[in-house]
C-alpha cells in the first residue's frame, strides 16, 4: 500500500492567476500598496509566509502582517471565491484527470497538501470537481513546513487505513524544489513536475526520483508511483 501526496497549486491545477488578483487586491486593502504574488518565489510555501515575505519586499513589517493575519486570510478567501471561475474544468492541467481516475481504482491513498488554506481548497475543488479523488488534505494553515505536513498526512493516512506509511512507500508529487527536498527529507519518493515557476534545470538539481516536463503522459507517472 501507498500514499500518493499532491501537491495542489500548478501540480494539478493553476489558478495563479486568480491568487495574483487576489493577492494584489488584499494588499491595496489592508495596507495600500502594489504588490504582486509573482515578486516571490511562492511556489511550495504556504500563505502565511509568502505574505511576510511580499510585505518585507513593500516595507511592511511582520508584526503588522501578523496583527492583520485573521482577516487578511477571511479577506483573501472570500475575495479568491469571487475571483475563481465557476467551472474550473480548463484550469486543470493536463494528464491529471486521466491519473487521478487511474489511482482511483488501485489501493492507493491518494491524498492533498498545499499550502493554500481550507477555504481555498474549497473553492477549487468546488470549481474543478476534484475533490472526489483525495482522501484527505493537509492545508499550509495545519503545518508551517512542508516536511510537517507530509508527517500530517502520513498520519492521517495510517489512521484510515491502520497502515504505517513510512519511506519509499509515501510518494511525494510537485511542481517546486521545496517538494522535492521535503521528500527527500522523509526518505519518500519524490515526483517533480515542471509546471510551475521552478524549470526543469532548477528541479533537476534537486535530484528528484523521477521528472517529468507535466503529468500528459499519466502512464508513465504511474510507473514511477509503482
Amino acid at each position: 500500500m501507498k500514499l500518493v501526496i499532491f501537491d495542489m497549486d500548478q501540480t494539478l491545477v493553476d489558478f495563479i492567476s486568480v491568487h495574483q488578483q487576489t493577492t494584489r487586491q488584499i494588499f491595496k486593502q489592508f495596507f495600500n500598496v502594489d504588490a504582486g504574488l509573482e515578486e516571490v518565489d511562492f511556489s511550495g510555501r504556504n500563505m502565511a509566509d509568502t505574505f511576510i515575505e511580499l510585505a518585507n519586499l513593500k516595507n511592511i513589517s511582520r508584526e503588522e502582517v501578523q496583527n492583520n493575519a485573521t482577516g487578511l486570510l477571511e479577506t483573501y478567501e472570500s475575495l479568491f471565491g469571487q475571483n475563481i471561475p465557476k467551472d474550473g474544468s480548463n484550469n486543470i492541467l493536463p494528464g491529471v484527470s486521466d491519473l487521478l481516475q487511474a489511482l482511483a481504482i488501485t489501493d492507493k491513498v491518494v491524498a492533498l497538501y498545499t499550502g493554500d488554506s481550507h477555504g481555498i481548497v474549497k473553492h477549487v475543488l468546488s470549481a474543478t470537481k476534484l475533490g472526489k479523488y483525495f482522501s484527505f488534505c493537509v492545508y499550509g494553515t495545519e503545518a508551517r513546513t512542508r516536511v510537517e505536513m507530509v508527517k500530517l498526512a502520513m498520519k492521517r493516512a495510517e489512521e484510515i487505513t491502520n497502515f504505517k506509511f513510512k519511506g519509499k512507500n509515501v510518494v511525494i508529487i510537485g511542481d517546486s524544489t521545496r517538494d522535492i527536498d521535503c521528500g527527500k527529507e522523509v526518505d519518500a519518493v519524490t515526483i517533480a513536475v515542471a509546471t510551475g515557476p521552478h524549470s526543469l534545470e532548477e528541479l533537476a538539481a534537486h535530484h528528484p526520483d523521477f521528472l517529468f516536463l507535466n503529468l500528459n503522459d499519466h502512464s508513465k507517472v504511474l510507473a514511477a508511483i509503482g
